[in-house]
């Protein structure tokens, strides 16, 4: 039981907001931003594309601010 505790402490604890974590994460959404809004093309309505684009431009937006830090992901992983 006390091994449970103590990896749940670990686990919890561990800095997720290092330099690395926050280039792998930015990468993997601007990544998939791009990947939306290549994808959208193959929509022949200029709605979906509209929707598609929106949400692929979304992703690249979040990974940006995720890798330089900006809000919504600043100091959101801070536990003291």
């Amino acid at each position: 039981m006390q091994e449970t505790s103590t990896v749940k402490s670990i686990i919890t604890n561990r800095n997720r907001d290092c330099l690395s974590c926050r280039i792998v994460s930015g990468i993997g959404l601007i990544g998939s931003g791009l990947y939306v809004s290549h994808h959208s093309k193959k929509f022949q309505k200029n709605v979906g594309k509209v929707i598609m684009c929106s949400i692929g431009s979304a992703f690249i937006l979040l990974g940006t601010a995720r890798v330089l830090d900006l809000p919504p992901f600043r100091n959101q992983f801070n536990h003291g």
